[in-house]
Protein backbone atom coordinates (compact mmCIF):
# COMPACT_ATOMS: atom_id res chain seq x y z
CA UNK A 1 0.00 0.00 0.00
CA UNK A 2 2.76 2.39 0.90
CA UNK A 3 4.63 1.54 -2.29
CA UNK A 4 1.66 2.47 -4.46
CA UNK A 5 1.24 5.82 -2.76
CA UNK A 6 4.95 6.58 -3.24
CA UNK A 7 4.78 5.75 -6.96
CA UNK A 8 1.70 7.96 -7.44
CA UNK A 9 3.38 10.88 -5.64
CA UNK A 10 6.53 10.44 -7.75
CA UNK A 11 4.48 10.50 -10.98
CA UNK A 12 2.65 13.67 -9.92
CA UNK A 13 5.96 15.37 -9.09
CA UNK A 14 7.37 14.53 -12.51
CA UNK A 15 4.29 15.88 -14.25
CA UNK A 16 4.52 19.13 -12.26
CA UNK A 17 8.20 19.51 -13.18
CA UNK A 18 7.45 19.00 -16.87
CA UNK A 19 4.64 21.56 -16.77
CA UNK A 20 6.88 24.19 -15.14
CA UNK A 21 9.61 23.53 -17.68
CA UNK A 22 7.20 24.11 -20.56
CA UNK A 23 5.96 27.40 -19.05
CA UNK A 24 9.51 28.68 -18.64
CA UNK A 25 10.38 27.80 -22.23
CA UNK A 26 7.37 29.76 -23.53
CA UNK A 27 8.52 33.06 -21.82
CA UNK A 28 11.23 35.16 -23.70
CA UNK A 29 14.46 35.35 -21.76
CA UNK A 30 15.59 39.06 -21.88
CA UNK A 31 17.98 38.81 -18.98
CA UNK A 32 20.34 36.31 -20.49
CA UNK A 33 23.57 38.12 -21.59
CA UNK A 34 24.14 35.63 -24.37
CA UNK A 35 20.68 36.08 -25.82
CA UNK A 36 20.69 36.12 -29.59
CA UNK A 37 17.51 38.16 -29.98
CA UNK A 38 17.64 41.22 -32.29
CA UNK A 39 18.13 44.55 -30.46
CA UNK A 40 15.42 47.13 -30.66
CA UNK A 41 16.29 49.60 -33.44
CA UNK A 42 17.21 53.08 -32.24
CA UNK A 43 17.30 56.40 -34.11
CA UNK A 44 21.05 56.03 -34.56
CA UNK A 45 20.85 52.50 -36.00
CA UNK A 46 21.98 52.28 -39.60
CA UNK A 47 19.11 50.04 -40.73
CA UNK A 48 17.09 50.02 -43.88
CA UNK A 49 14.24 52.45 -44.58
CA UNK A 50 11.67 49.99 -43.23
CA UNK A 51 13.44 49.78 -39.85
CA UNK A 52 13.60 53.58 -39.10
CA UNK A 53 10.17 54.38 -37.65
CA UNK A 54 11.63 55.58 -34.33
CA UNK A 55 13.50 58.51 -36.04
CA UNK A 56 10.39 59.90 -37.69
CA UNK A 57 9.53 62.31 -34.87
CA UNK A 58 12.98 63.88 -34.69
CA UNK A 59 13.23 64.25 -38.44
CA UNK A 60 9.89 66.00 -38.55
CA UNK A 61 11.00 68.42 -35.85
CA UNK A 62 14.26 69.16 -37.71
CA UNK A 63 12.41 69.80 -40.93
CA UNK A 64 10.05 72.23 -39.24
CA UNK A 65 13.00 74.06 -37.69
CA UNK A 66 14.69 74.39 -41.05
CA UNK A 67 11.47 75.76 -42.50
CA UNK A 68 11.31 78.35 -39.74
CA UNK A 69 14.90 79.41 -40.47
CA UNK A 70 14.10 79.77 -44.13
CA UNK A 71 11.07 81.89 -43.28
CA UNK A 72 13.24 84.10 -41.06
CA UNK A 73 15.83 84.51 -43.76
CA UNK A 74 13.08 85.53 -46.16
CA UNK A 75 11.92 88.16 -43.70
CA UNK A 76 15.48 89.51 -43.42
CA UNK A 77 15.72 89.72 -47.15
CA UNK A 78 12.57 91.79 -47.21
CA UNK A 79 13.81 94.19 -44.52
CA UNK A 80 17.21 94.60 -46.20
CA UNK A 81 15.72 95.71 -49.48
CA UNK A 82 17.34 99.10 -50.40
CA UNK A 83 15.03 102.02 -49.87
CA UNK A 84 14.10 104.03 -52.95
CA UNK A 85 16.26 107.05 -53.67
CA UNK A 86 14.53 110.32 -52.89
CA UNK A 87 14.96 113.62 -54.65
CA UNK A 88 17.10 115.05 -51.86
CA UNK A 89 19.52 112.12 -52.17
CA UNK A 90 20.03 112.67 -55.86
CA UNK A 91 20.56 116.40 -55.46
CA UNK A 92 23.40 116.02 -52.97
CA UNK A 93 26.60 114.94 -54.78
CA UNK A 94 28.50 114.72 -51.49
CA UNK A 95 29.72 111.13 -50.95
CA UNK A 96 28.57 109.25 -47.86
CA UNK A 97 31.03 108.85 -45.01
CA UNK A 98 31.31 106.82 -41.88
CA UNK A 99 29.79 108.49 -38.84
CA UNK A 100 33.18 108.15 -37.15
CA UNK A 101 34.78 110.12 -40.00
CA UNK A 102 33.07 113.32 -38.85
CA UNK A 103 34.80 112.90 -35.49
CA UNK A 104 38.21 111.56 -36.48
CA UNK A 105 38.58 113.07 -39.97
CA UNK A 106 40.54 116.21 -40.81
CA UNK A 107 38.90 119.40 -42.06
CA UNK A 108 39.89 120.85 -45.41
CA UNK A 109 40.91 124.40 -46.30
CA UNK A 110 41.24 126.89 -49.14
CA UNK A 111 44.89 127.76 -49.75
CA UNK A 112 45.48 131.23 -51.19
CA UNK A 113 47.49 131.18 -54.41
CA UNK A 114 46.93 134.79 -55.56
CA UNK A 115 48.33 136.71 -53.88
CA UNK A 116 51.02 134.24 -52.90
CA UNK A 117 51.07 134.58 -49.13
CA UNK A 118 54.24 132.49 -48.90
CA UNK A 119 56.16 135.16 -50.80
CA UNK A 120 54.14 138.20 -49.67
CA UNK A 121 52.60 137.58 -46.24
CA UNK A 122 50.85 140.98 -46.26
CA UNK A 123 50.01 142.00 -49.83
CA UNK A 124 49.22 145.60 -50.84
CA UNK A 125 46.20 146.43 -53.00
CA UNK A 126 45.75 149.69 -54.93
CA UNK A 127 42.52 151.52 -54.17
CA UNK A 128 40.28 151.84 -57.22
CA UNK A 129 41.72 148.87 -59.13
CA UNK A 130 40.71 145.27 -59.76
CA UNK A 131 42.29 142.74 -57.42
CA UNK A 132 42.54 139.06 -58.42
CA UNK A 133 42.03 136.51 -55.66
CA UNK A 134 42.95 132.89 -56.43
CA UNK A 135 42.87 129.74 -54.29
CA UNK A 136 42.91 125.96 -54.35
CA UNK A 137 41.50 123.34 -52.00
CA UNK A 138 43.77 121.21 -49.85
CA UNK A 139 43.93 117.43 -50.25
CA UNK A 140 41.82 117.02 -47.11
CA UNK A 141 38.90 118.81 -48.75
CA UNK A 142 36.89 115.68 -49.53
CA UNK A 143 33.61 117.62 -49.31
CA UNK A 144 34.24 120.74 -51.40
CA UNK A 145 31.79 123.61 -50.91
CA UNK A 146 28.86 124.06 -53.26
CA UNK A 147 28.92 127.82 -52.72
CA UNK A 148 31.57 130.14 -51.32
CA UNK A 149 31.53 133.74 -50.15
CA UNK A 150 34.25 136.37 -49.69
CA UNK A 151 34.06 139.39 -47.40
CA UNK A 152 36.31 142.11 -45.97
CA UNK A 153 36.93 143.82 -42.63
CA UNK A 154 38.19 147.36 -42.01
CA UNK A 155 41.22 147.93 -39.77
CA UNK A 156 40.33 148.19 -36.09
CA UNK A 157 41.65 151.72 -35.66
CA UNK A 158 39.97 153.06 -38.81
CA UNK A 159 36.63 153.56 -37.01
CA UNK A 160 34.83 152.65 -40.23
CA UNK A 161 33.18 149.48 -38.96
CA UNK A 162 29.51 149.94 -38.16
CA UNK A 163 29.67 146.85 -35.95
CA UNK A 164 33.14 146.30 -34.45
CA UNK A 165 32.09 142.81 -33.28
CA UNK A 166 31.19 141.69 -36.81
CA UNK A 167 33.78 139.72 -38.74
CA UNK A 168 32.77 141.29 -42.06
CA UNK A 169 32.07 144.94 -42.91
CA UNK A 170 31.33 144.41 -46.60
CA UNK A 171 30.79 141.60 -49.10
CA UNK A 172 33.17 141.00 -51.95
CA UNK A 173 31.40 137.90 -53.37
CA UNK A 174 28.27 136.08 -52.16
CA UNK A 175 27.33 132.48 -52.98
CA UNK A 176 29.54 132.07 -56.02
CA UNK A 177 30.12 128.55 -57.35
CA UNK A 178 32.38 126.37 -55.23
CA UNK A 179 34.00 125.01 -58.39
CA UNK A 180 35.67 128.37 -59.06
CA UNK A 181 39.27 128.95 -58.02
CA UNK A 182 39.59 132.63 -58.94
CA UNK A 183 37.62 135.83 -58.45
CA UNK A 184 38.22 139.46 -59.51
CA UNK A 185 37.38 142.04 -56.87
CA UNK A 186 36.50 145.51 -58.15
CA UNK A 187 37.53 147.79 -55.28
CA UNK A 188 35.42 150.63 -56.71
CA UNK A 189 32.07 148.80 -56.69
CA UNK A 190 32.55 146.10 -54.04
CA UNK A 191 33.00 148.12 -50.88
CA UNK A 192 31.02 149.03 -47.79
CA UNK A 193 27.98 151.22 -48.62
CA UNK A 194 28.80 154.89 -48.13
CA UNK A 195 32.38 154.18 -47.04
CA UNK A 196 35.45 154.96 -49.13
CA UNK A 197 38.63 152.95 -48.80
CA UNK A 198 41.56 154.82 -47.34
CA UNK A 199 45.26 154.15 -47.21
CA UNK A 200 45.73 151.95 -44.22
CA UNK A 201 47.11 148.65 -43.01
CA UNK A 202 45.31 145.89 -41.17
CA UNK A 203 42.49 145.05 -43.59
CA UNK A 204 41.18 141.46 -43.42
CA UNK A 205 39.78 139.23 -46.16
CA UNK A 206 37.74 136.07 -45.43
CA UNK A 207 36.84 133.19 -47.77
CA UNK A 208 34.39 130.58 -46.43
CA UNK A 209 31.78 127.93 -47.23
CA UNK A 210 28.45 129.73 -47.63
CA UNK A 211 26.51 126.83 -46.13
CA UNK A 212 28.42 127.01 -42.84
CA UNK A 213 29.23 130.69 -42.40
CA UNK A 214 32.31 132.74 -41.67
CA UNK A 215 32.34 131.92 -37.94
CA UNK A 216 32.07 128.14 -38.23
CA UNK A 217 35.57 126.74 -37.75
CA UNK A 218 34.19 123.22 -37.16
CA UNK A 219 32.18 122.52 -40.32
CA UNK A 220 33.00 118.81 -40.23
CA UNK A 221 35.67 116.54 -41.63
CA UNK A 222 36.44 117.09 -45.29
CA UNK A 223 34.85 120.55 -45.42
CA UNK A 224 36.79 123.81 -45.62
CA UNK A 225 37.28 126.03 -42.61
CA UNK A 226 37.18 129.82 -43.16
CA UNK A 227 40.43 131.18 -44.63
CA UNK A 228 41.70 134.70 -43.97
CA UNK A 229 44.68 136.95 -44.64
CA UNK A 230 45.77 140.51 -43.84
CA UNK A 231 46.35 143.12 -46.52
CA UNK A 232 47.08 146.84 -46.86
CA UNK A 233 45.53 149.40 -49.22
CA UNK A 234 47.10 152.53 -50.73
CA UNK A 235 46.52 155.14 -53.42
CA UNK A 236 48.77 154.95 -56.44
CA UNK A 237 50.66 158.11 -57.46
CA UNK A 238 51.44 156.61 -60.81
CA UNK A 239 49.39 156.25 -63.95
CA UNK A 240 50.85 152.81 -64.54
CA UNK A 241 52.15 150.99 -61.50
CA UNK A 242 53.76 148.29 -63.64
CA UNK A 243 56.06 150.75 -65.48
CA UNK A 244 56.47 153.17 -62.60
CA UNK A 245 55.70 156.26 -64.74
CA UNK A 246 54.50 159.20 -62.70
CA UNK A 247 51.23 160.93 -63.59
CA UNK A 248 51.70 164.07 -65.74
CA UNK A 249 55.13 163.00 -66.86
CA UNK A 250 56.03 164.65 -70.23
CA UNK A 251 59.06 163.05 -71.86
CA UNK A 252 59.51 165.92 -74.35
CA UNK A 253 59.46 168.53 -71.59
CA UNK A 254 62.04 166.62 -69.65
CA UNK A 255 64.25 166.47 -72.73
CA UNK A 256 64.10 170.27 -73.32
CA UNK A 257 64.89 170.84 -69.67
CA UNK A 258 68.05 168.80 -69.96
CA UNK A 259 69.13 170.83 -73.02
CA UNK A 260 68.62 174.04 -71.11
CA UNK A 261 70.71 172.74 -68.26
CA UNK A 262 73.57 171.94 -70.65
CA UNK A 263 73.47 175.50 -72.02
CA UNK A 264 73.61 177.02 -68.54
CA UNK A 265 76.46 174.74 -67.52
CA UNK A 266 78.47 175.66 -70.62
CA UNK A 267 78.01 179.40 -69.97
CA UNK A 268 79.20 179.01 -66.39
CA UNK A 269 82.33 177.16 -67.46
CA UNK A 270 83.20 179.74 -70.10
CA UNK A 271 82.69 182.55 -67.57
CA UNK A 272 85.06 180.92 -65.13
CA UNK A 273 87.70 180.57 -67.82
CA UNK A 274 87.25 184.24 -68.76
CA UNK A 275 86.06 183.43 -72.19
CA UNK A 276 83.22 185.62 -73.39
CA UNK A 277 80.31 184.02 -74.92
Amino acid sequence: MHCKLFVIALVLLCLASISLAQNDSDKPDNTTPNSKSSPTPTPDSRTSGSQRPTGTGNNTREKSTATDDEDKSDDNKATNTPRPTTGSDTQDPTPSFDESYDITGIAGSAVMMTPNLMLIPTPMFVIGTNVTIGWKYSNYTLRPPKKISICGKFPKDSKKSKDPAALCDWDIAVNISGTLNKYTWDTLTKSAPGVVFSEDKGYLLYLYDSDFGVRNYLPGAGRITPSQFWFNMYNSRYGSTNDGIQKGYDPSAAHSLSVQLWIVATAVILGVLGIGV
